[in-house]
């Protein structure tokens, strides 16, 4: 589906995204973050957090216009502040009454649905793009619904609908999504996250059984198995990565525009050797120079499929303007931690 849809729509003018970053000159902004946030006891990381975003969004650019994020760092601050209290009374609990801590944990988790939907709440209405915001629709409900009735059922088949799941949450996310007054569509196919998960499954076990061979041959294979089958999980989810992010790109569309990722197993897997070795090398002093690599490879492998792209911004630009943007939120703070 996905393949023929792009063929069909092979006529649209492709707007490519472009990452205009530095390793270098985000290093600066990075370095003070950290010995602000560290000064500050963590006080300064809400506003480490609305820098470092900034700065990859006013970087990122399509059609030579830069997106914007417009957090206010005090909501980032609320949000971190009730994270650490939950953290406080899960250790104290966890030395005076574990029986309460595990009671705790399962609060916490019953949460989760919620945490997710005012994050991505929070995020894309402060996310916008010539100056239209993006907005996450997502309910509550359904959020329980597919978060924690679907996690349920992934351990009730022993992991059997996991390749289900994944697809429903990718659905979710992607169709919530509102750009000014249009609202993105997205139709993954089951069938594809089934084959991928097969492929996966299949390549996994053939390793590991040639693997154990080794190792039955001595300590030196018990040795090779233990190096090998961290490189092995490392590619398999590249793989994983790559073909699901490519689909659901695919898939997905707002109004006439759509979208293409073409992201590759094989230099996925050289970016990550690379940032790990980087990261290894600096002792993590070449965290900002990983960042703006990854950043740059993956906008670097998205377009933007659509003929008048212009005119389709201004006319969001004049509608959102007409109705009024709804900014504020009854409980305005960031969860996402």
């Amino acid at each position: 589906m996905s393949e023929t849809t792009l063929a069909t729509h092979s006529s649209d003018t492709k707007n490519d995204l472009v990452f205009t970053g530095k390793g270098g000159e985000f290093f600066g902004i990075w370095i003070v973050n950290v010995l602000l946030t560290i000064c500050t006891l963590g006080i300064y990381s809400a506003w480490a957090k609305v820098r470092t975003t900034n700065y990859f969004y006013g970087n990122t650019k399509l059609r030579g216009s830069p997106f914007a994020y417009t957090a206010n760092p005090i909501s980032i601050l609320k949000g971190r502040i009730i994270a650490f209290l939950a953290f406080l009374a899960y250790t104290f609990l966890g030395q005076s009454s574990p029986e309460f801590a595990v009671f705790f944990l399962l609060l916490l988790a019953l949460l989760a649905p919620f945490v997710i939907i005012r994050s991505l709440n929070f995020r894309l209405q402060n996310t916008e793009y010539r100056g239209v915001r993006f907005k996450f629709q997502g309910k509550t409900g359904e959020a329980y619904g597919i978060f924690l009735g679907g996690y349920l059922l992934v351990m009730l088949t022993l992991g059997i609908l996991f390749p289900w799941w994944e697809k429903r949450r990718k659905e979710f996310y992607v169709s919530n999504i509102r750009f000014g007054t249009s609202e993105f569509t997205c139709n993954p196919e089951v069938s594809f996250f089934y084959k991928t998960a097969g492929i996966i499954f299949v390549v996994f076990a053939v390793l590991i059984i040639g693997i154990v061979f080794l190792a039955s041959l001595g300590a030196g294979g018990v040795k090779f198995m233990t190096i090998m089958i961290y490189p092995i999980v490392g590619i398999l989810a590249a793989f994983w990565f790559s073909r699901v992010t490519n689909h659901i790109f695919a898939v997905s569309k707002l109004d006439a525009v759509r979208f293409k990722s073409e992201l590759e197993t094989g230099q996925l897997v050289g970016l990550w050797v690379g940032n790990l070795i980087l990261l290894a090398v600096t002792i993590g002093l070449a965290t900002p120079w990983v960042m703006v690599r990854n950043a740059r490879y993956r906008i670097s492998k998205t377009t933007v499929l659509a003929d008048n792209l212009d005119s389709f911004f201004a006319e969001q630009k004049d509608k959102s303007s007409a109705l009024g943007e709804e900014i504020g939120e009854a409980f305005d703070i960031d969860l996402a931690i």
